[in-house]
């Protein structure tokens, strides 16, 4: 099913936007976006960037068969979330994490908007006047236009402390260490000076040295376990930014 056959003069009424509509949406963002972008199928990868978010959603008792998360070669470094609970990582974000905590920090962040309806609520709002592009049949650039606003768009000042402060407790909850994830906005900014177009994650994440400070001052400081061991995380770097090593 392509955009233009789903009801969506039904379905934009946020109260009708269940669960299912919105992954029927999803699913096709997803297709239109593996078009562009390759996916990596490396089964080990899954497996890693699972067991990071079966620790984060378990602990925090979010059902793991919510949320869904897809690995992409982009040379963007970004992150970002679908309707359905779908989550979206490219391998040039992962390849700026000194850490598994600093990964782990972004996907709790999204995790967090998730949890909090905010993908449902940005959806609703940005392609409303979209749709009746649509109705004429299926057309790959709206489609396209569609997903970049998706993935582009910025949350508000609330949604983004929302989002990070759901991100702390669900990393202190799971064990994990939420400092990297403070580290993480500061390493971007400090490696690469302003945010320029390529940071796609801080520039649509914005206020990041206020974020920075927040993280730090939610954040518990006591001893935290081992995230992954050295040679997962070595592999989901390698793998991740050497494909077919």
């Amino acid at each position: 099913m392509g955009l233009a056959q789903l009801p969506w003069t039904k379905w934009l009424h946020a109260q009708n936007f269940s669960a299912k509509r919105q992954k029927a949406m999803s699913d096709v963002f997803i297709k239109a976006y593996g078009l562009k972008n390759r996916s990596i199928s490396d089964e080990s990868v899954k497996k890693i960037v699972d067991t990071i978010k079966r620790r984060i959603c378990i602990s925090n008792k979010i059902d793991t068969a919510t949320i869904h998360i897809y690995i992409y070669q982009n040379p963007e470094i970004n992150a970002y979330s679908l309707p359905g609970g779908n989550i979206m990582v490219n391998t040039a974000l992962i390849a700026q994490c000194s850490n598994p905590e600093m990964l782990a920090g972004v996907i709790a962040h999204e995790i967090g908007h998730i949890e909090s309806g905010h993908i449902k609520k940005r959806m609703v709002k940005e392609i409303a006047l979209s749709v009746a592009m649509l109705f004429g049949g299926d057309n790959l650039g709206i489609i396209k236009t569609v997903l970049k606003e998706l993935s582009s768009g910025k949350f508000d000042r609330t949604q983004e402390t929302e989002a990070d402060t759901k991100a702390v407790q669900y990393l202190m909850t799971a064990g994990i260490n939420p400092l990297p994830m403070a580290d993480f906005f500061d390493k971007l900014q400090h490696s690469h000076g302003d945010t320029p177009e390529i940071l796609e994650w801080l520039s649509t994440h914005p206020n990041s040295k206020e974020r920075a400070i927040l993280i730090r001052k939610l954040s518990s400081r006591r001893p935290y376990p081992a995230l992954l061991s050295d040679s997962s995380w070595h592999y989901l770097r390698k793998a991740t930014t050497n494909p077919g090593f």
